[in-house]
């Protein structure tokens, strides 16, 4: 064998060594763990909802629409809504299965505005416990429904009474709320240390809730059809009063 070849086979033979060194030095190596996946946007379905259908709230005077128990009426209520719009759990609000059931059924996909009248808040006694009863008037004349060749408004009103009770695990209300910068939703629960109860309400007088919801609420008169076929999807007013938001004191 000649000098120039013996020299080609010991170069091969090195490269080769050295290749296969590299190839087990890389299978040795750990390897990088791959970055973790973002975690899902716990609001992502709240957020979307929000721009079909909106909430807005009227009260008599000296009613605070933020005080503790008409947030968590409210939070009931809209969640409630949320929910048969869409059949999503996601778009019931933080901690609304603590108080709750949302029953699956299909979705009635409405789209507008949904005005909800605060006509009582009542505090009084129940079962010997303090308790505060809430008495609300829904109104769905701004809402509509697709249909094959454009939309129809349902006229339709829900009257609520909701019995809020506190519990022992009650807490103070959260001093992190910024009440100037709001969120159509509640990015915490506002249903933390309280009770939730529908009932009946079957006071039946003319200046009584169930009776104003009926007759009296603005807007809505004899005449007003049932339903109503629209050019267009109603308007989706701006949420009123909304959500104060949460705020991160660790920012």
């Amino acid at each position: 064998m000649t000098p120039a070849a013996i020299h080609s086979i010991a170069t091969y033979v090195r490269l080769l060594a050295t290749a296969s060194l590299a190839a087990v030095i890389s299978a040795c190596t750990p390897q990088a763990a791959p970055p973790p996946s973002p975690e899902p946007d716990r609001f992502a379905a709240l957020e979307a909802d929000a721009k079909i259908m909106s909430h807005r709230w009227t009260a008599p005077d000296g009613v605070n629409l933020d005080a503790p128990e008409l947030q968590v009426a409210r939070g009931y209520i809209e969640s409630e809504n949320n929910y048969d719009r869409t059949a999503d759990p996601l778009t019931l609000y933080p901690g609304f299965n603590d108080v709750a059931h949302a029953y699956k059924s299909p979705p009635t996909p409405r789209t507008g505005t949904i005005t909800h009248h605060i006509l009582q808040v009542e505090p009084t006694t129940h079962l010997e416990q303090p308790v505060t009863e809430i008495h609300v008037c829904d109104v769905h004349t701004q809402t509509a429904m697709p249909t094959a060749d454009g939309w129809t408004r349902m006229e339709r009103r829900f009257y609520t009474s909701l019995r809020l009770q506190q519990t022992e695990r009650a807490t103070n209300p959260l001093s992190n709320l910024d009440y100037e910068h709001r969120l159509p939703y509640p990015t915490w629960n506002v249903f933390d240390g309280w009770e939730v109860e529908r009932f009946t309400d079957k006071r039946m007088g003319e200046n009584d809730p169930w009776r104003i919801c009926m007759s009296q609420i603005p807007g809505i008169t004899p005449d007003t059809p049932v339903q109503e076929r629209l050019q267009g999807s109603p308007a989706i007013e701006p949420f009123s009063p909304g959500w104060p938001t949460l705020v991160d004191n660790n920012e």
